[in-house]
């Protein structure tokens, strides 16, 4: 697959319930599992839905039935704006970050620097937490509790 990268728009990460401290996605919510090239993300504008809510539903959805990966309903999906989040990295650490093509609507966020900073700083970047558990779509079946 050709990695095409993508400069603007949104992207989800989802975040699962160990993950968050009460209720905001911490470090481990952005950190690559050992092994991986890129941090696993969802490209919003791939759907086009006219709000950031139902665009989330549809990242769900895609999760839940195409990939078949269950979405605990106390985790999260944490939102970040690619623009944003690239400059403020630039700006902190003077590195950069890419965000490319993984077979849409997944995407590949990619960093070359310690992971624990980035992971800390992208963090900071979310721009809004959607809890699972809120993002009603009649097609999703209610996820099982964790």
């Amino acid at each position: 697959m050709t990695e095409s990268e993508i400069e603007s728009g949104n992207v989800a990460r989802y975040c699962k319930p160990s993950s968050l401290e009460n209720g905001v996605p911490d470090k481990s919510a952005f950190e690559k599992r050992k092994g991986e090239q890129y941090l696993s993300v969802y490209r919003l504008e791939f759907f086009q839905k006219q709000t950031e809510k139902e665009n989330i539903a549809e990242v769900r959805n895609y999760m839940e039935k195409k990939i078949r990966f269950n979405c605990k309903s106390n985790g999260s999906f944490a939102v970040l704006n690619i623009e944003q989040s690239k400059e403020y990295i630039l700006e902190e650490l003077s590195e950069i970050i890419s965000y490319k093509e993984e077979g849409l609507p997944h995407c590949g966020l990619y960093h070359n620097t310690d992971d624990f900073l980035i992971a800390e700083l992208l963090t900071e970047c979310v721009q809004n937490n959607y809890f699972v558990k809120d993002i009603v779509d009649p097609n999703i079946p209610p996820s099982l509790p964790s």
